[in-house]
C-alpha cells in the first residue's frame, strides 16, 4: 500500500520517498527548480518528458534529472500518469494484482547540492543503467541504506538521511563521468564558478559551433587562461569534453529511437553525417549502425 508518497521524508532541501506499486499506476511531477532521481529497486517503470522519447527503467537503472523538467514515471508507455499528489493518496493491492515495482524517488532543492557537486554544471538527463550500477556497489549499498531510514525513525535519522543522499549523488555522478569518459578532475572542476558556466553552456546547447574562443568568453577568461585552467582542472582539453558530451549525447538517442543519422548528428553539432560517422566510430569503436 502507498499512502504517504510525500510525507515519508520531506524537508526545506529533499524530498524523498520509497514507493511500492502493482497494476496499472504512474505519476507526474512538474517542472520545478530541484534536481530529481528515480532508482528502479525492483520491477520497471517508463520515464516521460516532452521533447524526448521515452525511456525504459529496468530493475536497478537509476535516472537523474537535473534541470527540473516535468515529467512522468508510468507502469508502461500505454499508462496515464496522476498528478503526484493525487496519486500520493491511492493505495495498491501488493497480493493480488500481479508482480511489484519499487522505486526510490527524491527531489533536491538546487542551493542545497550546488555548494557540494556544483548542480548548475551538471548534464541534465543521467541514466545509469543496472549493469553499471553492478560495477559501482557504492551506489546500490547507499540506496539500500537511505531505503532503510525511510523506513524508520531512529535517532539522528533526518541528518543522516541527508548526508546519504548527498553521497549517492556524488556516487552517480562519479558513475555517469567515466562512463562518458571525462578525466577524473571533472567532478572537482564543477567547483570552479567559471568553468561551471562553460559546462551550463556546452550541455545546454551541444548543437553550437563551440571553439575554445566561444568557451573562454563563457568562463570570462583569456583563450590560453582558461584551455589551461581547463585542462589541468577537468583532465582533457575543452574541445575533447565537447566530443565526449556530443558522443554520450548521440549514444543515448540512438538508444532511445531509430532516429535518422542526419537528426542526430544535427542535434550534436555536426552538419555532416560523414563527420558524425568518424567521430562516432572513433570515440566509441564502432559505427553509429552498428551501435544501434
Amino acid at each position: 500500500m502507498l499512502d504517504d508518497w510525500l510525507r515519508m521524508f520531506a524537508r526545506p532541501k529533499y524530498r524523498l520517498a520509497r514507493s511500492v506499486t502493482s497494476g496499472q499506476w504512474g505519476f507526474r511531477l512538474e517542472a520545478r527548480s530541484a534536481l530529481a532521481f528515480h532508482f528502479i529497486r525492483k520491477g520497471s517503470a517508463w520515464l516521460r518528458i516532452a521533447g524526448r522519447a521515452d525511456t525504459k527503467l529496468s530493475e536497478g537503472d537509476l535516472v537523474v534529472l537535473s534541470d527540473g523538467p516535468a515529467h512522468e514515471v508510468v507502469a508502461s508507455p500505454q499508462t496515464q500518469a496522476d498528478p503526484v499528489e493525487i496519486f500520493a493518496q491511492r493505495t495498491f493491492d501488493l497480493v493480488n494484482a500481479g508482480p511489484t515495482t519499487e522505486i526510490f524517488c527524491g527531489q533536491f532543492r538546487p542551493d542545497a547540492i550546488r555548494g557540494q557537486i556544483g548542480a548548475a554544471a551538471l548534464p541534465p538527463f543521467v541514466h545509469l543503467k543496472a549493469a553499471d550500477i553492478a560495477q559501482d556497489p557504492g551506489i546500490a549499498g547507499l540506496s539500500a541504506l537511505l531505503t532503510a531510514e525511510l523506513d524508520g525513525d531512529r535517532q539522528g535519522n533526518e541528518m543522516l538521511v541527508e548526508r546519504l543522499a548527498d553521497g549517492l549523488l556524488i556516487y552517480v555522478l562519479r558513475n555517469a563521468a567515466a562512463q562518458a569518459g571525462h578525466g577524473t578532475g571533472w567532478l572537482s572542476a564543477m567547483h570552479d564558478p567559471q568553468l561551471a558556466r562553460v559546462f551550463r553552456a556546452i550541455h545546454a546547447t551541444p548543437q553550437s559551433d563551440w571553439t575554445v574562443d566561444d568557451m573562454a568568453g563563457e568562463a570570462g577568461l583569456s583563450r590560453a587562461a582558461f584551455a589551461r585552467r581547463f585542462t589541468e582542472r577537468v583532465g582533457e582539453t575543452p574541445l575533447g569534453y565537447l566530443t565526449a558530451w556530443r558522443m554520450t549525447l548521440a549514444a543515448r538517442r540512438f538508444e532511445g529511437g531509430k532516429l535518422p543519422l542526419r537528426v542526430v548528428a544535427n542535434e550534436v553539432g555536426y552538419q555532416s553525417e560523414a563527420a558524425f560517422s568518424r567521430a562516432f566510430r572513433k570515440y566509441h569503436g564502432v559505427s553509429p549502425g552498428k551501435y544501434r
